[in-house]
């Protein structure tokens, strides 16, 4: 049964300002990765500033080091005295513990899923896309760990790194709690919830995405490189400018590495309903190009595609990407399997959403999709969204058919 559009787009306005489930200093310049000259341009460059087979090793410069300091990754460096104070010591014991059970039971089924369902997908994909995502690099990453451009947006502020050196004891410590408070619940449900990332990520606390995203970077073995903020000029343009205080970003662009792959990872601060969301606006222009041939993944996006005011984004997500891998929240299901364009594969449970959105109905195309091989479809080794207490959940890899 269609569902009433005005009335989605009520509630789900609602629900995306209080509970969007997404699924943002000082000291010297880290270290620049060879001949990176990307400091200041008259307007953002639609393209990698870095080649596919860029390679480098070794380690960053400070933006690493705080970023090593607040996920509890102990390395040398000028900052490395600080690991051994109490504060980012019992930090350190707090994260390490956590960690462990996210590696156990989410990163590492995770790979071994992607590359057994995803691993001839992977290997075409340089670019993904992660609309609704808050700062959750660290699942994008897992499903596409090869891609060298990563594109996140939400509605959080993007802010700033902490100056962890200037930090009295107990600066320190409130910065720890205020950051462990944060992270709670992706630890716990995979999510980020937007009431408390609004409420957490306020700038006398743990300052915007930034910390969180880089948080997720060092956990995940990265050296950060360098950082960039994007601003939007006074002619509505989009440029990329030296990243340093009281800039007002509305993106950034953290630069990093692993084994000796250089990615460059955007988060943008930024509503994509189709008020500002249009072919009239830089950033559009900006998504556009670049998710062209993308792979695009939607998760716990308190099903804000199935609304009226989001079908900007829907369109371009469908024309661009090559593969879509997402949650029932995504695009409807009857919206990508009805074009005829695409290869569909479901993995999972399906089940009905959960409380917090009573006025959508299961969707029947995809009851009857499971309904029809149900005994076909794979199960998921790991638990991802909404369903984190009952481990029901549904994920679809959607191919283009070229």
């Amino acid at each position: 049964m269609p569902l009433n559009n005005k009335l989605i787009q009520f509630v789900v306005l609602v629900a995306l300002s209080i509970i969007s489930f997404s699924c943002q200093s000082s000291g010297a310049e880290s270290k620049k990765i060879n001949n990176d000259t990307i400091a200041k341009r008259d307007s953002l460059t639609l393209v990698d500033s870095l080649p596919i087979n860029h390679l480098v090793t070794g380690s960053g410069g400070y933006y690493d080091e705080v970023s090593a300091i607040i996920s509890g990754v102990k390395q040398s460096g000028q900052l490395a005295a600080l690991h051994d104070s109490s504060v980012w010591s019992n930090h350190r014991e707090f994260i390490d513990k956590n960690w462990v059970k996210v590696e156990k039971n989410r990163l590492m089924p995770m790979a071994g899923w992607t590359n057994k369902e995803m691993s001839a997908v992977s290997k075409t994909i340089s670019t993904a896309f992660y609309p609704f995502s808050g700062p959750d690099f660290m699942t994008v990453n897992a499903f596409f760990p090869q891609a060298i451009k990563l594109i996140m947006l939400g509605l959080e502020p993007v802010g700033a790194l902490p100056k962890v050196e200037k930090f009295n004891r107990e600066e320190s410590s409130d910065y720890s709690e205020n950051l462990k408070r944060s992270l709670t619940e992706i630890f716990e449900r995979s999510y980020f919830i937007t009431e408390y990332m609004l409420r957490d990520f306020q700038r006398q606390k743990v300052n915007g995405t930034l910390p969180v995203i880089c948080f997720f970077m060092k956990r995940s073995g990265h050296v950060i490189d360098s950082l960039h903020y994007i601003v939007k000029t006074e002619k509505g343009e989009l440029q990329e400018v030296d990243y340093a205080d009281n800039v007002k970003a509305i993106g950034v662009r953290v630069t990093c590495h692993k084994a000796g792959l250089v990615k460059n990872v955007y988060y943008f601060k930024y509503d994509v309903s189709n008020q500002y969301f249009n072919d009239t606006a830089a950033f559009f222009k900006f998504v556009k190009a670049n998710v062209a041939n993308a792979a695009t993944y939607i998760k716990s996006a308190s099903y804000v595609l199935h609304a009226n005011f989001m079908s900007n984004m829907k369109k371009m997500i469908l024309s661009g990407s090559n593969v879509i891998l997402q949650d029932d929240t995504g695009i409807p299901y009857d919206e990508i399997a009805g074009s005829g364009g695409w290869n569909i594969k479901l993995f999972g449970e399906y089940s009905q959403p959960i409380k917090n959105f009573p006025y959508l109905r299961m969707q029947k195309s995809i009851m009857a999709a499971y309904e029809k091989d149900t005994a076909s479809v794979p199960k998921l080794p790991f638990h991802l969204g909404y369903h984190w207490t009952t481990g029901k959940d549904v994920l679809m890899l959607a191919t283009k058919i070229k």
